[in-house]
């Protein structure tokens, strides 16, 4: 790991620098991808969860980035079917025709969102999304209902609703993972690239690169390229490569999850994508058997000190009894909030909810001090971070004198590769995994929909080796853990409960069930027992600070 030659290096392995580093990967190009943190840690792991063309985007004319987002989230449905799934959406309207003219003046640059959309608004929205969501198309178009279809559908929605629309977006439900998958496939696509977790970048010395490992030695890189796939860290980033940029301009989402049975029986797997009180559209859907609530769009620039305030909270809280004052909601239902900046743009917009989603890539040429140009990736959203790789990649390649040798349109991820494509051949792959392992049908089927066909590889190293459930979460196994813990660039233990696997956000993480965690990480990887009660200590902290979990230790 010392003084090693790259063609690119990518800093920063959240969703942009990880369908970067794939693309490249795939074109043959040596490449190291390095973050501060965990693969995916950062930013990409704090999203509403979505993959979604933006249909609110449509307001501000931002219809080049409808058009993409429509069409990528199209594409992600069949690429990673194993985490990427419809999601029927419910968008409710207090009036027929108010907002009309507020919409128009933003369409045409007013800088105040409308503070409420009528349902001709609304019908208009949905039939152009419908429109540039027409590539590729895998979803139904949507359908307008009436206020009683409304409430028969949602029965505790409030009264004041005049109609609603039911379009279709979809959910990721494991993005950390998703990122991981894509680090994955660029490192089967290249084996001589290297990915790099909880690696910071120490500082440039003229034309090398210095990092810090975990293990605390140095790696020591040179090459021709920098992508800076930081996000909000990117002028932070840009400061320790000798340049001073001001490029991010971010704003805070918050979110929390709700352990509310009868709220999600309601939502029968809907999303409701609704106007708050202050004309912020806020969501609330069913996320493995919680409800997922958010997001604020709040300007805020420490990226490392980021969480959802109390004031958020009751935001959220409030504006949940005004949409279905048919429900109870109340602080002690929330098993689990978190936060993250969106690396957009700086703008001097005093309307958050107006800034720029789409992505931008301002360069800074390289020079005698500094043989290498650095190429910032602004902006951008979940949804479009294949066609924002693409983009990104072709830019390179030109530059290096590169030729693309493969496209990414179609090319499955992770545990996409080979995932049958019906129920036919859903039940022939289950039934030829049960033949190899003896694993009953029911756990097979448990891990096809955790980790797509990479579930073959974990059913066989559970069939081979003693097992038993985790404490509090007993569709989890040790001989799981084990597997993900063993193969998954696992450094930490928080690596594993929170983003390896959905044990933290889904609130079944427990005391008991921790330390059993951390008894099989820490023979896995070689901890002793101060290292392992260490990463314990380290998992109460985080989850406690940052995502107000209190777990008795």
């Amino acid at each position: 790991m010392q003084d090693e030659a790259f063609d690119v290096i990518i800093i920063g392995a959240g969703i942009n620098g990880a369908g970067l580093f794939r693309d490249l990967c795939e074109q043959g190009l040596r490449c190291l991808i390095v973050d501060k943190g965990d693969f995916g840690a950062g930013t990409s792991a704090a999203p509403s969860r979505l993959i979604h063309g933006g249909l609110k985007y449509l307001e501000t004319a931002e219809l080049r980035l409808v058009a993409e987002s429509t069409h990528e989230r199209n594409r992600l449905l069949r690429n990673a079917p194993h985490v990427v799934h419809p999601l029927p959406s419910m968008l409710p309207a207090f009036s027929w025709l108010r907002g009309t003219g507020a919409a128009l003046r933003t369409l045409f640059g007013a800088t105040n969102a409308p503070r409420s959309r009528g349902a001709l608004l609304v019908k208009i929205g949905l039939a152009l999304y419908d429109f540039y969501g027409a590539r590729d198309r895998v979803m139904p178009r949507h359908r307008l209902f009436s206020r009683r279809t409304a409430r028969r559908m949602i029965p505790a929605l409030t009264g004041r609703v005049t109609a609603a629309g039911l379009y279709y977006d979809a959910v990721v439900t494991a993005p950390e993972r998703l990122v991981l998958e894509l680090v994955e496939d660029g490192l089967a696509a290249s084996p001589e690239s290297m990915a790099c977790n909880w690696t910071p970048l120490r500082e440039r010395q003229a034309d090398e690169l210095v990092f810090d490992r975990p293990d605390g030695s140095q790696l020591t890189a040179t090459t021709g390229y920098v992508v800076n796939a930081a996000g909000p860290w990117i002028d932070r980033v840009n400061a320790r490569l000798g340049e001073k940029t001001a490029f991010i301009g971010g704003t805070k989402g918050s979110h929390i999850l709700l352990d509310h049975d009868e709220l999600v029986r309601q939502l029968d797997g809907r999303m409701i994508y609704f106007e708050a009180d202050d004309g912020r559209i806020c969501l609330v859907f069913p996320y493995n058997g919680r409800a997922l609530v958010g997001s604020t769009d709040i300007p805020a620039d420490d990226p490392d000190r980021v969480h959802c305030e109390a004031d958020e909270v009751e935001y959220f809280l409030e504006s949940l009894r005004q949409l279905l004052p048919g429900l109870a909601f109340s602080e002690d239902q929330i098993i689990y909030r978190y936060s993250g900046i969106r690396p957009l743009p700086n703008s001097e917009s005093d309307a958050p909810g107006l800034i720029s989603r789409d992505h931008s890539t301002p360069l800074l040429d390289s020079n005698p001090e500094r043989p290498f140009p650095v190429l910032s990736l602004v902006g951008g959203k979940w949804t479009t971070f294949r066609a924002f790789a693409e983009q990104v990649a072709d830019r390179v390649l030109d530059t290096l004198k590169r030729p693309r040798i493969r496209q990414t349109r179609a090319l499955p991820i992770g545990g996409g590769h080979d995932y049958p494509a019906d129920p036919a051949a859903r039940d022939a792959w289950l039934d030829a995994l049960a033949q190899q392992t003896d694993l009953s049908r029911a756990r097979l089927e448990t891990l096809l929909a955790r980790y797509g066909t990479r579930a073959a590889a974990i059913a066989a190293h559970e069939a081979t080796t003693a097992t038993t459930g985790i404490a509090d979460a007993p569709d989890h196994t040790t001989a799981e853990l084990d597997w993900l813990a063993r193969h998954e660039h696992v450094e930490h233990l928080e690596d594993l409960v929170m983003r390896r696997t959905l044990l933290a956000i889904t609130g079944q993480l427990t005391g008991d069930g921790l330390h059993q965690i951390a008894g099989v990480t820490g023979r896995a990887l070689g901890w002793d027992a101060a290292r392992t009660e260490a990463e314990v200590a380290r998992v109460l902290e985080r989850l406690a600070v940052s995502h107000g979990v209190r777990i008795a230790a």
